[in-house]
């Protein structure tokens, strides 16, 4: 496996064009984790006005909690439930999709067989 700064790819890692596509996209991150972040403080803010709150302590309070409880439930998403949600979408995928997928595990498999093959003869 061939590191993603192997020579070949070498050329998407220089030039003024790749850096601010690079710049780009990492703006595009920080965005998106952002926006992600907004429907936490909007909701911690619209529970302090409905509560009637005076001490700007409480948001703090309410959402240290909000944090922790998130990080645990990501943990589990990304641990259990991607993994099941990947292969759902590969069992049921499209009539192409599945097709690809069968000829990546034939063709997982032939290597295998010439692997093995190779390893007898050597």
């Amino acid at each position: 496996m061939t590191s993603p700064t192997s020579d070949d790819e070498q050329a998407y890692l220089t030039g003024i064009t790749n850096h601010s596509i690079r710049y780009w996209y990492y703006l595009e991150n920080g965005l998106t984790i952002l926006d992600e972040f907004r429907n936490l403080f909007l909701g911690i803010i619209a529970l302090y006005i409905a509560l009637k709150l005076t001490n700007i302590l409480w948001m703090v309070v309410m959402f240290v909690p909000c944090v922790l409880i998130l990080t645990v439930v990501g943990y589990f998403y990304v641990h259990k439930f991607a993994k099941i949600k990947e292969w759902v979408s590969i069992r049921f995928s499209t009539h192409f999709g599945i097709k690809n997928y069968d000829y990546l595990k034939a063709n997982n498999e032939l290597l295998t067989e010439i692997r093995d093959l190779v390893k007898d003869r050597v």
